[in-house]
């Protein structure tokens, strides 16, 4: 893989990451804030589907300014790239899911 392909995949990666950490975030926030829940269903119908707009515009900036401003990428990084996305997709997942024990659990 050339540095070119690798700065593409590493900004698809990145942007991966970075769209992860913000749904954890806008989930979260959203159950212990209503206001934001519903400020996400009334702009878009369903809050799910505003999160997954926002999600998708993050990624987008996120991965691009990557590629472009980023020099030169091995693929070397690209492995350590996918090793992050890998956890923050595991430690995303067991958040919310303990997050939505607790609230079961505290209702």
């Amino acid at each position: 893989m050339n540095s070119h392909q690798s700065k593409l995949v590493n900004g698809i990666i990145i942007g991966a990451i970075s769209a992860v950490i913000f749904i954890t975030l806008l989930t979260i926030l959203g159950d212990l804030y209503p206001p934001l829940k519903n400020l996400l269903k009334d702009a878009h119908h369903h809050h799910w589907v505003g999160k997954g707009i926002w999600a998708t515009i993050l990624f987008v900036i996120v991965a691009s300014v990557y590629y472009f401003i980023k020099k030169i990428d091995t693929s070397d990084s690209t492995t350590r790239f996918m090793r992050a996305l890998a956890w923050t997709l595991i430690f995303s997942a067991l958040t919310l899911f303990l997050f939505f024990v607790y609230e079961f659990f505290k209702h």
